[in-house]
């Protein structure tokens, strides 16, 4: 499929016209310099997407929003822990389009008596409704029974999956590359590796499959673990090409589905930090006045930070950086009486 076909492709499916793009490429000189030279370092301003304090999140919901919209949906229903941010965008899409918000949430890694995370404040305000659950494992469950509710009530309802990352919500990556190697092609830049976190595989598989679709097939993508092992993630993500490629009405097998995915950086789990991340952050802040979020993208930036360590990546490399957002995780507001 060449990049003409796959764009016209990609315009055939609804999507909402609500994030700000394309997000800026920066380059980060003093970060390289602080990290004793190596691979020039590029970072990709996700962050910047704009609805719900942005984030990767943005661009898939873009797409299953759309076709919710489409449906005739009156529920959204989706599920996270209580600092998710695809629940918290959710809720913000859901409420600039009048949308019914139901989140199934679970306990943070890390939580304050006093104080409430900060996404989750932002879930009520946009006018969610919350339920909670005792564990991750709860949520699919209890999600479903809600939507099982609704539908005998006469709802018409949009079930979610965790972090919209199935074909349909990867397709918002698979356009993000798009848009990436437009603005490659404008600067006559080179990019050989792209790092980002890589959880629920949406936003890897999109990154994978758009770099074949459009012509950076060279890009090796590097997709960081903060949660799971590398082999369930890995085979999620591979699932998950498989089906943009159906969607695409592509040949079976006509896009490569073997990803790296990196699970040394994990640390003590899921949203807990590591003396890595908490470096990373710190450094990526002093020097370039940028912020990471401690759930994702600074176990990202600490494999990077690794990698360049160890020699793996040289000074005729050029990375580029995927910051997914995130950062409201590391705020609370306090908790009322």
């Amino acid at each position: 499929m060449n990049v003409r076909s796959a764009a016209e492709k990609l315009r055939s499916f609804p999507r909402l016209d609500f994030g700000h793009y394309p997000t800026p490429i920066e380059e980060m000189p003093r970060l390289r310099a602080a990290l004793g030279g190596g691979p020039r370092l590029l970072v990709k301003r996700d962050d910047y997407t704009g609805p719900g304090f942005g984030g990767n999140k943005v661009r898939k919901l873009e797409y299953y929003l759309a076709r919710a919209q489409a449906d005739g949906a009156e529920a959204v229903i989706t599920m996270g822990g209580e600092k998710s941010n695809h629940c918290r965008v959710t809720a913000a899409l859901c409420a600039r389009l009048g949308l019914r918000c139901l989140l199934v949430l679970n306990p943070a890694a890390v939580s304050y008596p006093s104080l409430k995370p900060a996404s989750l404040a932002l879930d009520e305000l946009f006018g969610a409704e919350i339920h909670r659950v005792g564990n991750r494992q709860e949520r699919i469950t209890t999600a479903q029974a809600l939507a099982e509710k609704l539908r005998r009530e006469g709802v018409r309802v949009c079930e979610i999956p965790l972090g919209a990352s199935t074909p349909l919500g990867a397709l918002g990556f698979v356009s993000a590359i798009g848009e990436t190697a437009a603005q490659l092609n404008a600067t006559s830049e080179r990019v050989d590796y792209i790092f980002h976190s890589s959880s629920s595989g949406g936003t890897q598989a999109g990154i994978v499959a758009g770099c074949q679709i459009f012509g950076l097939e060279d890009i090796r993508v590097i997709g960081v673990s903060p949660d799971d092992p590398s082999a369930s993630i890995s085979a999620e993500v591979g699932g998950i090409i498989r089906g943009i490629g159906e969607i695409f009405g592509l040949p079976e097998g006509s896009l490569r589905d073997e990803v790296t995915v990196l699970d040394e950086f994990i640390g003590p789990g899921y949203g807990i930090s590591t003396p890595e991340s908490e470096a990373a952050i710190e450094l990526v802040a002093r020097t370039e006045g940028i912020i990471l979020d401690p759930v994702y993208t600074a176990k990202a930036m600490a494999a990077l930070i690794d990698w360049i360590s160890k020699g793996k990546l040289t000074d005729k490399d050029t990375v580029l950086f995927w910051h997914t957002g995130g950062q409201l995780a590391m705020f609370y507001r306090p908790v009322e009486d």
